[in-house]
Parts: C-alpha cells; sequence; structure tokens
C-alpha cells in the first residue's frame, strides 16, 4: 500500500497542467517576465507586453501560443518540462496559489526549447491571427 502502480505513474506523468501563473523578477532583469507553475517548476515564458499568450500542457511538454496581432507575429514554443531551471529569480505578482518566495526559472530561451515564428506577409496570407490556439498550434509545427 502507498506505492503507485506504473500505469498511475505514467498516468500522472501525462496529466500534468498548469498550477498557476504571473509574474517574476529574475536576477539582472530590469523588469518582471511572465511564467507559469507546473508541479513545483517555475517557467519563462517569454510573453511580451503587448501580446496574448495561451499555455497548456501536452504530455512533458508546455505549450506556449504568443501572439501580437498589431505586429503581425506569433509564436510557438514547445518546452519540455523536464529542463533543469537555471535563472534565480522572485516571484512577484499574480500567483495566487504559490506561496511567494524565491525560485529558480526555467528559460524560456532556453536551448531545448522549439520555437517557430509567423511573421508578416506570412501571418497575413495564412490568417494566423484569428486562428484558436489549437488550429495554430496544429499548422505551425507543420511548416
Amino acid at each position: 500500500m502507498g506505492r503507485k502502480s506504473k500505469l498511475s505513474l505514467i498516468c500522472d506523468l501525462f496529466m500534468q497542467e498548469i498550477q498557476d501563473s504571473g509574474k517574476v523578477w529574475c536576477k539582472g532583469f530590469n523588469s518582471p517576465a511572465h511564467a507559469v507553475r507546473v508541479e513545483n517548476k517555475i517557467f519563462a515564458t517569454g510573453k511580451g507586453e503587448n501580446q496574448t499568450i495561451e499555455c497548456w500542457v501536452d504530455g512533458n511538454i508546455l505549450c506556449v501560443d504568443l501572439n501580437e496581432p498589431d505586429k503581425e507575429i506569433r509564436i510557438a514554443r514547445k518546452v519540455p518540462l523536464d529542463l533543469e531551471p537555471t535563472l534565480s529569480g522572485t516571484l512577484f505578482n499574480g500567483f495566487t496559489r504559490t506561496k511567494h518566495a524565491d525560485v529558480l526559472i526555467v528559460k524560456s530561451d532556453h536551448e531545448k526549447v522549439q520555437e517557430k515564428t509567423i511573421l508578416g506577409e506570412t501571418y497575413k496570407k495564412g490568417q494566423y491571427g484569428s486562428m484558436d490556439s489549437q488550429e495554430f498550434w496544429a499548422k505551425v509545427w507543420e511548416l
């Protein structure tokens, strides 16, 4: 009793979700950055000031969809959940289900993060600005 079966552990791995989001103040940065918490890790998303964001977990990947229609740019990021956090910071604001603390953060520009960017004419012609996140996600990774 008390031990989890292999199936239960596998199910737990694929049932991860985003528990909280807010801003973190990263050491050496001049402004706070958007981040999310999945399990006990904090992930910087790379969200810019004027971007909208959708995030979700798919298997062992944090999926980040950043859209900025005014600049005709949309970015998709696949962030592996097993990356080690290396950036020191402090929870700043917005986190409602996470105790305020100094934390280590997974950087959004980590070398193992996959990223696709759609901009300009491709953004306009492909109508990327009006797609929902799931449609965008399916289309962008085919390119």
